[in-house]
């Protein structure tokens, strides 16, 4: 019985995989946009970064926030984005908790991520380095490993970081479609960083 719901899962997934590398995915205008909101200077460095894409281009945005995050959620709040926007997630790693029992909670997030970023099916999923944007970037490149998904995946490394890069970071690098960091020393250490200046 395991075995014949394997196969009907994989065919499922094989002919989904098929029809957008054949067909690809219906062209939009507008770039259905996912972003991630961490605590503090995160937030304010992505708020600064959003106001200066264009709101004709890339909507709708959906936020992922951590549930803890009641700091962010004020800051979409004063820029009326409606509650169907933005989606909690638990948080991967709290201020202070080991590197080990941070593997679980991050998995945990992983979970609960990957059915929102799957439903929301985003072109475009645009991080600055808070622990949230792990499992939502995990998420996305799962689904774009499986097929069901193009979507690209922009890190922007936050302008605190000059010499070295932030967990989230070291763990993206390799990963995302682009990555780009605000310091010249930074692009000197990674090759694969595009360094344009201060961006936010």
């Amino acid at each position: 019985m395991y075995l014949s719901l394997v196969v009907v899962c994989c065919l499922l997934l094989l002919s989904r995989h098929l029809y957008l590398r054949l067909c690809g995915r219906r062209k939009r205008e507008n770039v259905r946009t996912v972003v991630v909101l961490g605590s503090g200077g995160h937030t304010a460095e992505m708020l600064r970064l959003l106001d200066s894409l264009s709101s004709a281009r890339y909507q709708p945005v959906y936020y992922f926030i951590a549930r803890t995050d009641n700091m962010s959620v004020s800051k979409l709040q004063q820029r009326q984005v409606g509650k169907e926007r933005i989606l909690e997630l638990p948080r991967s790693r709290e201020v202070g908790q080991s590197y080990v029992t941070s593997v679980f909670s991050t998995v945990h997030a992983c979970l609960a991520a990957f059915p929102a970023v799957l439903r929301i099916n985003p072109d475009f999923v645009l991080v600055n380095g808070p622990g949230t944007c792990i499992p939502v970037c995990a998420a996305a490149l799962l689904g774009k490993i499986l097929g069901l998904n193009r979507t690209s995946i922009v890190f922007v490394e936050s302008l605190c970081r000059v010499e070295t890069l932030s967990l989230s970071g070291k763990l993206l690098y390799p990963l995302s479609d682009l990555f780009f960091v605000q310091w010249p020393s930074l692009a000197a250490k990674y090759p694969r960083a595009t360094y344009v200046g201060r961006l936010v």
